[in-house]
């Protein structure tokens, strides 16, 4: 195990660097452009851009790695995400910030798959798990790292933006200098959605909740928490701590989702993450210790919601072509990813700091009751379901190459 991880370095570096880049840049500009004076909803639009460019990205992506190779995209883009970095503290306008997150979002989605394709191809099927969990842990402590970043100098500093940008084209130096062989991008297409839908519509519902509440969650609360009467050190800490979070309740949730009928597990994951939204709303307003330990319960329950409905559409597809499989859900995962912040951010407009929690419990309510209906149907044998996979779902999702460890040739 040991001579893998290090073989793994190079792409474990770019990742860390990566992550605190984009998480840095994300908090900072949420808070810049509500120090500026913007309301909830005109911020909610603009970083709504960064999941619009996502899932372009992750459309045309993979084409593209194919054409010039993985090494080549990954140092392009990531130099193109850093000018977009630097150029936000040039201009501080709404529009030109909406079309710098926007190109954000599409390199964000092609140096993910150059990333995490690399992990996949060089783990053995015996060491897929614990490499991805690894992987996972320095995902989300690099996070939490560009998170605490923010409260260094404050909103809008020009020098904050040279920072991320500065994150953002190192994470190119690990993998341009490594003597590890890039690896060969999947030839695979998706499933069309009626396919998905007739497959699993609880992982479709469950996927536009995850990306609905998760991306209202990291691109809203700092304007919430700010809103609050907090500064801007208080809010590095908090968004730290939830990031911190999200890998806590992986491993119990995974082994839970491997044990008992799958959708079970989602029907549990989607009452807690509404109970820890409305304490928030509730208690997280008039205490800020009770808002740290409700978020904390929050992304850690959330962050479990997107792999468990993939594993289970992997159950109903019987584990062909995951890859298809997880492109198809991860589009999904975006459209909710555009609609939580406008919605949520509306919330806002109406009913202040708590309203971002309120949306996202009345969604999470939602869904409960849905997954509550789905369970009438017959259930699935546990001998048939497929292996859970953890996998990072730090605002987006990564595009994790699921290949069943019998058909992977390390």
């Amino acid at each position: 195990m040991l001579p893998l991880v290090l073989s793994a370095v190079s792409v474990f570096t770019a990742a860390a660097l990566f992550v605190a880049g984009q998480m840095l840049l994300g908090t900072q500009l949420s808070l810049g452009l509500s120090a500026a004076g913007f309301g909830p909803m005109h911020i909610g639009l603009v970083m709504m851009c960064y999941s619009f460019g996502f899932m372009l990205g992750s459309v045309t992506g993979p084409r593209l790695i194919s054409r010039v190779g993985h090494i080549r995209v990954f140092s392009a883009f990531a130099a193109l995400t850093c000018c977009a970095a630097l150029m936000h503290s040039l201009l501080l306008h709404d529009l030109l910030w909406a079309l710098l997150r926007a190109i954000s979002g599409f390199c964000g989605a092609l140096l993910l798959i150059v990333l995490e394709s690399w992990i996949n191809a060089h783990a053995t099927p015996q060491a897929r798990g614990r490499l991805m969990s690894l992987y996972m842990v320095n995902y989300y402590l690099a996070g939490a790292g560009g998170q605490l970043l923010v409260g260094l100098y404050p909103p809008g500093d020009h020098r904050l933006f040279a920072i991320a940008a500065s994150l953002l084209v190192l994470a190119s130096v690990p993998l341009s200098l490594t003597s590890r062989p890039a690896p060969a991008l999947p030839t695979s297409g998706r499933l069309a959605f009626r396919e998905l839908f007739r497959a699993s519509r609880i992982s479709v519902a469950g996927a536009l909740v995850a990306g609905f509440a998760m991306a209202a969650f990291y691109q809203l609360s700092p304007i919430s928490v700010k809103g609050l009467g907090y500064d801007v050190g208080t809010v590095a800490r908090y968004m730290a701590c939830a990031v911190v979070a999200s890998m806590a309740l992986q491993y119990p949730i995974g082994r839970l989702s491997d044990r008992y009928d799958r959708r079970r597990v989602i029907l549990g994951i989607a009452i807690a993450v509404a109970a820890s939204s409305l304490l928030a709303a509730t208690v997280g307003q008039l205490s800020l210790a009770g808002l740290f330990v409700a978020s904390m319960l929050f992304t850690a329950t959330l962050s479990c919601l997107y792999p468990s409905c993939l594993a289970r559409l992997n159950d109903r597809t019987h584990g062909r072509n995951p890859v298809a499989a997880n492109a198809s859900l991860l589009l999904c995962y975006g459209v909710g990813q555009c609609l939580g912040p406008i919605v949520s951010a509306a919330v806002m407009s109406l009913l202040g700091p708590a309203g971002l929690y309120v949306a996202v419990f009345v969604v999470l309510l939602a869904f409960a009751g849905y997954s509550l209906r789905r369970l009438e149907t017959a259930n699935t044998g546990v001998d048939d379901q497929q292996r859970y996979v953890p996998m990072p779902s730090l605002p987006t999702p990564g595009i994790v190459n699921t290949v069943p460890a019998g058909d992977n040739k390390p």
